[in-house]
């Protein structure tokens, strides 16, 4: 694997947090919700450090790439997050993750990996979101929507201080984000496609009313890899609360499949 000071530019910007060298254990690619950046998922490296390396994306427009044009679709991010992955790992293990926004965003990465003929994900984690099939029948225009409406959806989901959507500062920098990111989900359209080979892992809070279990089942219409559902307490950011603990669950998921690899063999 090539350090981060050999990659091209633009898959810098990519992955900011690419270690230096072969990282002792598989990458997590991880892809962020709507108004998330890289830097949510830098906390779960230490509960994670024993069974993968995290490898998180930065989307332009979002954390340290805020001073870029914001990337005008869905395809055009998964294009370019295929690109990252084949210059990472060309022939080792590898997972994807991604929350909301950003399992839509994997699941096309993983596409787009597919067509590049490279090998697939050995698990991809879709959290907190239906798949981009069932979304044909539940759009919204919340990217268009005045700003008080827009703040009203951000307080239904939760996962954003009051305090936050309070403060002019904070928001005249958060909502052009995250009003780009709905975009993103309310404009995409899925592409008839074959279902990927890698398994599905999908993952969602037990009470996120937006993603109840008869549409997460849908998930498994999009692998021959196969699909197994995990609900945890809690509503749309259940992965934060730390109860739940998501890095221990994604841990044991990843040395579960490398054990099933080794009684494969």
């Amino acid at each position: 694997m090539p350090d981060q000071y050999s990659f091209p530019a633009e898959i810098a910007a990519w992955l900011p947090d690419v270690p230096l060298g072969r990282p002792l254990f598989p990458p997590l690619f991880c892809f962020a919700h709507a108004g998330g950046s890289a830097d949510i998922y830098r906390q779960w490296q230490k509960a994670l450090s024993g069974s993968a390396t995290i490898y998180p994306m930065e989307l332009p427009g979002r954390g340290r790439r805020m001073a870029e044009p914001f990337c005008p679709s869905v395809a055009l991010a998964a294009r370019r997050a295929a690109q990252c992955v084949a210059a990472c790992v060309p022939d080792s293990r590898y997972f994807i993750f991604g929350h909301s926004l950003g399992s839509i965003i994997a699941l096309e990465t993983v596409r787009e990996i597919e067509s590049l003929g490279i090998p697939t994900p050995a698990l991809l984690f879709v959290s907190g979101r239906y798949p981009p099939h069932v979304m044909q029948n539940h759009k919204q225009a919340l990217f268009r929507a005045p700003t008080p409406s827009l703040l009203d959806e951000l307080r239904r989901l939760g996962g954003t201080p009051e305090d936050i959507l309070q403060n002019r500062d904070f928001l005249d920098v958060l909502l052009p984000v995250v009003r780009d990111d709905f975009r993103l989900v309310e404009t995409h359209t899925s592409a008839a496609s074959p279902p990927v080979s890698c398994p599905i892992c999908v993952c969602c809070g037990d009470r996120d009313q937006d993603s109840p279990l008869p549409l997460l089942e849908e998930w498994a219409k999009l692998t021959t890899g196969g699909c197994t559902i995990h609900l945890f307490p809690g509503e749309h950011f259940y992965l934060y609360d730390t109860k739940n603990d998501m890095p221990d669950f994604l841990a044991r998921r990843i040395m579960g499949t490398a054990a099933q690899d080794l009684t494969l063999r």
